[in-house]
């Protein structure tokens, strides 16, 4: 399918704004993310400036005031796509991020772009944590949500990690106090669940008791690092501690 279409009030594109607004689609930006959202199958429109193969997906040419419209960037590439989310799938995989109560966009983005790096394929997110399919998040993310299982607002953080434990994951929380050096962890082999906390009151104390190991990471100069900063090193030491050396 190909088409022109010249007005922002076009029914075409109102509807893909209603979508993305009702938290039934959303929106990925840049020929990179694009590309990655025709891959996964998830595209279902694309919007160009530019004439371009889309596999699967409608293609619709566009005036820069429509990419405008669209786009959450302030220079955007001239291109997006339309999506409609996945279904969160049933096998988790051996490691779990859990982000408890993680409001920045741009951070939940770059923990997202970490954990796919550093072979961390699930992530579930605690209610009142930033949606991984905020403009900003998916941007700061570089189009890992297409290949990252996402789990959002599964029910109370407790019991989530409860479930987990149970199911024979190994729980270590990020915390400043009371914690080991990561320098001294004793990293476990096997499923293995990390639990990152909010950025100014870190991980809620009701999941204390619930983690087999809390971890914080020696540095000097300054009182701790941005969460998603800090939760890129965890994630990579305990993906090095359980064999992946390459990384």
């Amino acid at each position: 399918m190909r088409e022109r279409l010249t007005s922002r009030k076009n029914p075409k594109i109102v509807s893909a704004l209603s979508r993305v607004k009702e938290g039934n689609a959303f929106f990925a930006e840049g020929f990179h993310c694009v590309e990655m959202a025709l891959s996964s199958g998830l595209a279902e429109e694309v919007y160009s400036l530019k004439e371009i193969a889309c596999p699967g997906a409608g293609l619709y040419l566009v005036t820069p005031e429509i990419i405008e419209k669209l786009s959450g960037n302030k220079n955007p590439e001239g291109i997006i796509a339309l999506c409609h989310k996945k279904e969160p799938q049933k096998e988790l995989g051996e490691r779990i991020l859990f982000l408890d109560w993680v409001q920045d966009p741009g951070n939940v983005g770059a923990i997202m772009r970490s954990a796919l790096a550093f072979s961390f394929s699930t992530i579930i997110f605690s209610e009142g944590s930033a949606s991984p399919y905020n403009q900003k998040a998916l941007m700061a993310g570089q189009g890992s949500i297409f290949s990252l299982n996402v789990i959002q607002g599964k029910g109370k953080p407790e019991d989530v990690v409860s479930s987990l434990k149970k199911d024979g994951y190994s729980i270590l929380g990020s915390a400043l106090h009371g914690a080991s050096s990561l320098d001294e962890a004793n990293i476990p082999n096997g499923k293995l669940c990390l639990i990152l906390g909010n950025e100014g009151q870190g991980m809620r104390e009701s999941l204390f008791p619930l983690c087999d190991q809390l971890l914080y990471i020696p540095i000097s100069g300054i009182d701790s690092l941005n969460v998603a900063i800090a939760g890129s090193i965890l994630m990579r030491e305990i993906s090095k501690s359980q064999g992946f050396n390459s990384l």
